[in-house]
């Protein structure tokens, strides 16, 4: 996986900071029966675990009110009408509680829902935990 940016935005009166930090080529794909299809699993959850854990240790001059993190996969895969679509994954922190949001084809929605689903619960909750 590669960093691509790291950058902070803030409102004009300083009311709100926001660090977004973009990684591209995760291994979110594996393929199936009729091409790739979304891979969510604890390997994933681990190791974009690791990375928000070693991004949120890093000193900052200010520390931001929230940090957004999107992690684009490696592979591309199709929807109905043969559009390419790049799944991604991607985690809010703010106040200590922590948001997931994954993208995905339609595809994906009609095979993986369920476990897309039960991924994002569980890895809000792995972080919730895990981290400080």
């Amino acid at each position: 996986m590669e960093k691509l940016f790291d950058e902070t935005f803030g409102t004009e009166d300083g009311s709100k900071t926001s660090r977004n930090i973009w990684y591209g080529y995760a291994e979110l794909a594996e393929e199936g029966d009729i091409g790739n299809v979304l891979k969510l699993d604890e390997l994933v959850m681990s190791e974009l675990g690791q990375i928000i854990q070693n991004n949120l240790a890093e000193t900052k001059a200010s520390k931001p009110t929230e940090t957004n993190w999107y992690f684009y996969g490696n592979t591309q895969t199709k929807d109905a009408i043969n559009d390419s679509i790049r799944p991604s994954i991607m985690v809010r922190e703010k106040d200590g509680a922590f948001v997931v949001h994954c993208n995905f084809s339609d595809h994906d929605f009609a095979i993986k829902l369920d476990h897309i689903l039960d991924f994002k619960e569980a890895f809000e909750e792995y972080l919730l935990n895990k981290i400080d």
